[in-house]
């Protein structure tokens, strides 16, 4: 009954139109994102971390990462020329411990931090409350991986001050596969 979004405005055009910024204005609302604008519908988290990555992360940056990064996050990183990598790879289950790090790492020089909120391996959720407040402080823009997290735990680009937040739509959010969002601060 729809057409692609911004087609026309003839009926199934405007209905896609519609459609489409309900769902921004939803997302917007439950992510605490703003306005709906800064909502970008992606095909997936993959997407998305390749948009945030490479928006922010220019040839010869320094980029801190943890240790419990996917492929989405540290493949499109060793793309771009010379791009200094610092991992934070602290043992699992201590989060003080590796909050420590990742300020340590952030005071050494960072243009950029790009971290997962929940490891897709482990299961163990990272202090990111803890590691955006230290970026906000020294003012490193923030990346997030919500691919395992979206829907299931509380994210709010508005308290996190992150730049991106990337995340699929078919996981927690119960979305169809090929679907993901980038949320941009």
């Amino acid at each position: 009954t729809m057409t692609s979004p911004g087609r026309g405005n003839y009926g199934p055009a405007a209905r896609a139109s519609q459609t489409l910024l309900a769902c921004r204005e939803a997302a917007a609302e439950r992510f605490r994102v703003g306005q709906p604008e800064r909502v970008v519908l992606t095909f997936n988290a993959t997407h998305g971390l390749n948009i945030a990555i490479k928006t922010l992360v220019k040839p010869g940056s320094r980029v801190v990462i943890s240790g419990y990064e996917h492929n989405a996050v540290t493949r499109p990183l060793h793309g771009i020329p010379g791009v200094e990598l610092t991992v934070v790879d602290t043992p699992l289950f201590r989060p003080e411990a590796m909050l420590a790090e990742f300020e340590q790492a952030l005071d050494a020089g960072a243009d950029a931090v790009v971290c997962t909120h929940v490891s897709n391996v482990f299961g163990y959720r990272l202090p990111v409350e803890g590691i955006a407040a230290a970026c906000r402080k020294r003012g490193v823009p923030f990346v997030l991986d919500a691919s395992q997290s979206a829907g299931m735990l509380p994210i709010s680009l508005r308290d996190l001050g992150a730049a991106f937040i990337a995340m699929p739509g078919h996981k927690g959010l119960y979305g169809p596969q090929g679907t993901g969002l980038l949320l941009c601060g």
